[in-house]
């Protein structure tokens, strides 16, 4: 398969990610945001476009829809399982796997971790600071990364990251689920030096920018080419900075 765009530390595929799995090997780490197929209580709330979803504010500006966020619980099951096997077997021993999710589904995400054949190590917290707080409620200000490994964890590397990282959202988003990038270099820590990083959910590529300003390289999936255009723009022009060939 011909990749959308490449360069000497990035690739990108336009393509669904059961077709390109199959194909890759050596993928060091799977750090990625997969939909979430949530955003409310009941299946008629989960059906509704991301926008509708996701989108809090009239002065927001316009991004486009993003596929897969639809499914019910059971098939979230499933789905999840599915793709995390593929993912796994694309990976080497002790590859690390990262995986965004939001509380709705944290449960059911982290069964699928399982289901898939990974070795569920544990969970990371991400804290959004400045989210409207709730009288009597706690407040809806985290998401998480599930992290697992595909075996033994690599007792090589010597990093240690702490589980709860403090960073507000993106002010100004090319993606409705865009994360900062600070928030994904702190998830690219746990991942061993000089590893490929693969996300097969890369939306607007902000797995990629980190992995390379980590020193890694890094291999994009994404079946919406709106947002292979904006993930190829967005590394061109991290490696321009670079200075990479």
């Amino acid at each position: 398969m011909n990749p959308y765009y490449q360069d000497a530390r990035v690739t990108i595929y336009h393509a669904d990610m059961f077709d390109v799995l199959p194909q890759l090997g050596g993928i060091g780490a799977v750090i990625t945001d997969p939909p979430y197929s949530s955003g409310g209580a009941f299946r008629g709330d989960r059906a509704m476009s991301t926008v509708a979803k996701y989108v809090n504010s009239d002065t927001q500006v316009y991004r486009p829809e993003f596929a897969g966020d639809n499914r019910d619980q059971r098939s979230f099951l499933a789905w999840c399982s599915l793709w995390m096997n593929a993912a796994r077997c694309a990976t080497k021993p002790g590859a690390v796997l990262c995986s965004f999710i939001d509380w709705r589904q944290l449960p059911t995400l982290t069964d699928a971790v399982q289901a898939g054949g990974w070795t569920w190590r544990g969970l990371a917290t991400w804290w959004k600071p400045g989210i409207r707080m709730v009288r009597g409620q706690f407040s809806s200000s985290a998401e998480y990364v599930v992290y697992a490994t595909n075996g033994p964890a690599d007792s090589d590397h010597d990093g240690a990251v702490q589980n709860v990282f403090r960073c507000a959202p993106v002010a100004s988003k090319e993606h409705i689920a865009e994360k900062p990038a600070d928030v994904m270099q702190w998830v690219c820590s746990v991942v061993f030096p000089g590893s490929v990083v693969l996300d097969p959910f890369m939306g607007s590529g902000a797995t990629l920018v980190a992995a390379k300003a980590k020193g890694h390289t890094a291999i994009g999936i994404e079946v919406d080419e709106r947002y292979c255009e904006i993930a190829a723009r967005r590394c061109s022009q991290e490696t321009l900075d670079l200075g990479v060939a």
